[in-house]
């Protein structure tokens, strides 16, 4: 297994990270982002922990998206929420006022076990756990449910927004109350699992659990664009 050193590249510069240490990012950090008045003067730090490397958001109101550079998997981290960089080459991406960025993170490979809360022991907000494939086993109908939500991301990585449960439960030629059902089904399951936000009350949550659950099941590669042949099959 590679060494737990990490590689942070911005415009050019490379900065080395070594695993005892921590580096943050932003208007007023170890590595200065831009004098942008909109960025925080830390946005982001990262840290070493339990053989993992961990993304920090310390910001109190930008969002950072991580993005598999190699794939179209990708994650978002909330303002305060801790992460482990699970993609061996990462795009993290914000947006502070009318001006977009880009750093790139190379981490050394998780060991198999990188599925453990973060530093502290405690999960903590949004991001903190990735679970795998082998954690997670989804009937036919469920699979067909998840792939309703993320087709649109999965033909096309920039996309954000997922389909309502109507547009989804048209989409597989099921009724509303079937996918509601079935939608119900997961959640409840990725959230025995460990993944956060996933499961909550009606509203404002439901949307954000269908987000969610996107995320983390493109990010943690349990569905993937050949998959997407089954939503036509009965």
């Amino acid at each position: 297994m590679p060494g737990d050193e990490l590689v942070v590249e911005f415009l050019g510069e490379e900065y080395s990270v070594d695993a005892g240490g921590r580096f943050s990012f932003g208007r007023r950090a170890d590595l200065v982002i831009d004098d942008n008045r909109h960025l925080h003067r830390r946005l982001g730090q990262f840290e070493h922990a339990d053989g993992l490397w961990w993304l920090h958001n310390v910001g109190s109101a930008l969002t950072i998206e991580v993005v598999d550079r190699n794939s179209p998997s990708r994650l978002t981290l909330a303002p305060g929420s801790t992460m482990a960089l699970v993609f061996e080459e990462s795009a993290l991406r914000f947006q502070a006022g009318s001006t977009a960025y880009e750093l790139c993170v190379d981490v050394p490979l998780r060991p198999p076990d990188a599925g453990r809360p973060g530093p502290g022991g405690t999960a903590t907000g949004e991001g903190t756990r990735t679970v795998t494939g082998a954690e997670l086993s989804f009937t036919p109908d469920q699979l067909r449910c998840v792939l309703a939500l993320a087709e649109a991301r999965l033909l096309d990585p920039s996309i954000i927004d997922v389909p309502t449960n109507r547009s989804a439960a048209a989409r597989l030629g099921w009724k509303l109350t079937k996918f509601n059902r079935k939608l119900d089904n997961v959640c409840i399951k990725m959230a025995n699992a460990g993944v956060p936000g996933v499961h909550g009350d009606l509203g404002a949550l439901a949307v954000k659990r269908r987000e969610r659950l996107v995320d983390y099941a493109i990010g943690s590669h349990l569905i993937d664009v050949e998959d997407l042949a089954l939503l036509d099959q009965a």
